[in-house]
């Protein structure tokens, strides 16, 4: 993907990264720099709630990560592992 074909948030995949605590993680991954600029969702928010006009402003000048929480969106948990 060249510059002038950057990906939105709305274009981007979800991706997946598993954690030592055996939890994957989902996120999505826009924009370009060397420090990127990580997200936090409020307490049951999850992806698709960034309003993507934002995210893509701030990607236009940084990279920028956003990710579910556990067991939230496309995080898995499982109780039995985690009491």
């Amino acid at each position: 993907m060249t510059t002038a074909q950057k990906q939105t948030y709305a274009e981007a995949s979800t991706k997946v990264v598993a954690a030592a605590d055996d939890v994957d993680y989902a996120y999505r991954d826009v924009g370009s720099g060397a420090v990127p600029l990580v997200l936090l969702q409020h307490f049951r928010g999850n992806l698709d709630n960034w309003d993507p006009a934002l995210i893509d402003g701030l990607a236009s000048r940084r990279r920028v990560i956003a990710f579910d929480n556990v067991g939230v969106g496309g995080n898995e948990w499982n109780d039995s592992q985690h009491c």
